[in-house]
């Protein structure tokens, strides 16, 4: 649990995971691999070890006779062969004795290339294409999982933000006075409702600004808004105080704009009606 749930575990947690969901991959990855060294030690037997066999029945050259009978020591049986060719495929220095084979047989290192690019490189690569798939797999499960634990989370959060305002809301108008938010803070099941929101009864006036469109009144989307998008750390709050900040100010900015268009006309009108009050006087004849 510490593994996945912590996140700097999470690469830990992964291939701790991955391990366990490709283990049947890797099960049935054995029993293949068996199953087709299996069949290359039948096969080799056949094409390999009975001719050296009757090479070396035939030969009278004591040294070449002795390097057969070494090189036999390693092939002359299935269980003797499998393992062999289990040498080549994790490629342990299987040169040597494949030099002395081609030496008696020398089309027989076709026989092991083709083995190894059977098992060693299809096969492995195969196995490689089939664990990454399942771990992408579990990838995208484990977001969707985190999805639907968010969504649920929220519909938590939105049914208790319900339940606290239909508490809040004593005369049942939708919306809410700030007597009734004050007496919210005042009320001791109510102030535990609101510290669970990480909201404090010296926060009740800032609060109620922040909710608060303009009309003295919070209403019922402005309550579930507000609260949903400061619910948190400090560092939510402050960045929600300082956009409603922000939006009276460009209010308060666009209206002193407005008025200050509006003021050319007016003095002029002004000046326009003190001109007819005051005639000019007419010029001497």
């Amino acid at each position: 649990r510490v593994f996945r749930e912590v996140p700097v575990f999470r690469e830990a947690w992964l291939l701790i995971r991955g391990l366990g969901d490709s283990s049947r991959t890797l099960f049935w990855t054995c029993v293949v691999i068996l199953f087709v060294t299996y069949a290359f030690a039948i096969l080799g037997i056949a094409i390999i070890v009975e001719p050296m066999q009757s090479i070396h029945a035939d030969m009278t050259n004591s040294a070449d006779k002795q390097r057969i009978e070494e090189t036999l020591v390693i092939l002359d049986g299935l269980d003797k062969f499998m393992f062999t060719l289990i040498q080549v495929l994790i490629q342990d220095s299987f040169h040597a004795f494949m030099r002395e084979i081609v030496h008696f047989l020398p089309g027989s290192w076709m026989f092991f290339y083709a083995y190894i690019a059977i098992a060693c490189l299809v096969l492995m690569n195969l196995v490689t294409a089939i664990i990454v798939e399942n771990a992408m797999e579990q990838s995208n499960q484990d977001h969707e999982q985190q999805a639907a634990e968010k969504a649920a989370k929220e519909r938590r959060e939105m049914k208790h933000l319900n339940s606290l305002f239909d508490a809040m809301d004593r005369d049942g108008s939708g919306t809410l006075s700030w007597d009734e938010f004050k007496e919210s803070f005042a009320d001791a099941s109510m102030r535990k409702r609101w510290r669970f929101l990480d909201f404090q009864p010296e926060d009740c006036k800032e609060l109620f600004n922040l909710l608060d469109d303009g009309d003295g009144e919070i209403e019922t989307s402005d309550f579930f808004d507000g609260l949903s998008r400061m619910k948190g750390v400090a560092q939510a709050k402050d960045v929600f105080r300082l956009q409603k900040t922000l939006n009276k100010f460009i209010e308060s900015a666009i209206g002193s704009q407005r008025t200050r268009a509006c003021t050319p006309n007016d003095t002029l009108g002004t000046s326009e009606g003190e001109s007819s009050a005051f005639p000019s006087p007419q010029s001497p004849m």
